[in-house]
């Protein structure tokens, strides 16, 4: 009951941080028998608890030592289950415990239950992967169990990790059957088939992410993705799924490239450049439709619609604006500011708005209650909460509004700059599939 009761409550946690959450390979899934989840590690607790709340079996986890120490942290890894791992470098962390943790992860997999590992080993904001440790293959290979473990790579990518509404996807790919071996002296697999497991799983894990050699790599693979995505009829009708495989496509494009034609690639990210400096100047989205479907009609419907839930939402979204308001500033300038890591930050807003917005609610409730009673408090109390969902929901609907405005003003007034930008986003998405076509001449290029 416990653990379905903070599932619930994380899940509704991570779905209101995130505008969209998308799961990709569930069927990869062995509905029962000993399963590891090896995760890729970018976002801090966030990983651990995306994998949680969107797997249909219960997880549990083998987490840091120094997790199980903090206050309300502590509890929540036991409450799931998790399992303690004693790293060298963790301040008064004995590895010789670390016996007991292989002890415990076994006998959870002879269970017939599934352990989620980072084999990473920390939470980084590397473009690529970490050289994984052999925890889960030591695991799964000293395992008691009467038939294989799978060990499922399982790939968590986000749009923008740290920003609140942004989007996450969830990759489960092919398992990796593996059969418990012998064990020596020291209750441990022979070196060389823990290497080979682990090589294995190096390699079905990179088959999930999206890995640059660096940052700059990676930026430039998202800059041509969203230009090609808004080359499309309707580019908003595209799933994470197909966005992160365009991307991994773009990346081994990208590889191809540097070693075997820099000049044209060099000639393709300039290009890309100058496009996406003309649609900066234009103050456009270069990943929003423009011409092709942004019509006066469309902004007189958008608009007719916009003001219809003005009318019947902005009383209970102005309270909630209102009211939500200071907790937003605090948590959206003071985290950064406490909070250097990149791969924290949404863990911390999260654990922020976790913190402030029920107190928020019950500061509120205190407040009606004292002036209008005791009934006018729990009411208040009810409505907090939805008020302050009304008012994102009407916040988001009014920029995508404003986009569509500033679209189809440009338009209006200089429709030839326009028709030029959308020209050259079409010539590009082009290029990237003839590219595409001929890199790969065996995978037809449709995306």
């Amino acid at each position: 009951m416990v653990r379905r009761l903070l599932t619930v409550g994380l899940r509704f946690a991570v779905q209101l941080f995130f505008r969209r959450i998308e799961v990709v390979g569930q069927d990869r899934v062995p509905p029962a028998g000993p399963t590891i989840f090896a995760i890729n590690h970018p976002n801090g607790l966030v990983d651990p608890a995306m994998v949680l709340c969107f797997t249909t079996r219960p997880v549990s986890f083998l987490g840091k030592a120094p997790l199980f120490a903090m206050p309300l942290i502590g509890w929540f890894a036991r409450a799931l289950d998790s399992i303690p791992v004693y790293r060298r470098h963790d301040a008064g962390s004995d590895p010789a415990q670390n016996r007991e943790t292989f002890a415990k992860a076994r006998a959870l997999l002879e269970r017939g239950g599934i352990l989620a590992i980072a084999p990473e080993g920390t939470s980084h904001s590397d473009p690529k992967l970490r050289p994984i440790k052999t925890g889960a293959a030591r695991i799964a290979l000293g395992a008691g169990t009467s038939t294989p473990t799978t060990i499922v790579p399982v790939g968590v990518f986000y749009t923008a990790k740290g920003t609140f509404r942004s989007s996450a996807l969830i990759v489960f790919g092919d398992g990796l059957a593996v059969s418990p071996v012998s064990l020596d002296l020291n209750g441990e697999p022979a070196s060389e088939v823990v290497n080979q497991v682990t090589e294995r799983l190096q390699a079905a894990l990179s088959a999930v992410v999206l890995e640059a050699d660096d940052h700059e790599t990676h930026a430039l693979v998202v800059r041509a993705e969203r230009l090609a995505t808004g080359a499309l009829p309707d580019p908003t009708d595209r799933s994470l799924g197909d966005v992160h495989a365009v991307r991994q496509r773009l990346l081994a494009g990208y590889r191809t490239l540097r070693a075997e034609e820099p000049v044209v690639l060099d000639r393709l990210v300039r290009r890309i450049d100058r496009l996406e400096n003309a649609f900066r100047e234009a103050h456009l989205d270069p990943a929003l439709p423009t011409t092709n479907s942004v019509t006066v009609s469309d902004l007189f419907r958008a608009g007719w619609w916009l003001l219809i839930r003005i009318v019947i939402f902005l009383p209970l979204a102005l309270p909630g604006l209102v009211g939500h308001f200071p907790g937003y500033l605090l948590i959206k300038f003071l985290v950064p500011r406490l909070v250097k890591e990149a791969d924290l930050l949404a863990t911390a807003k999260i654990i922020g708005g976790a913190i402030f917005y029920p107190l928020t609610w019950l500061g509120l409730s205190l407040l009606v209650g004292s002036r209008y009673g005791l009934v006018a408090g729990i009411v208040a109390l009810v409505v907090a909460p939805l008020s302050g969902y009304a008012a994102l929901k009407l916040a988001e609907r009014f920029d995508r509004f404003v986009s569509a405005t500033r679209a189809l003003g440009l338009y209006l007034t200089r429709p030839e700059r326009i028709a030029r930008l959308t020209e050259e986003r079409v010539a590009v998405r082009q290029e990237l599939l003839a590219l595409a076509s001929r890199l790969e001449p065996n995978r037809p290029a449709t995306r």
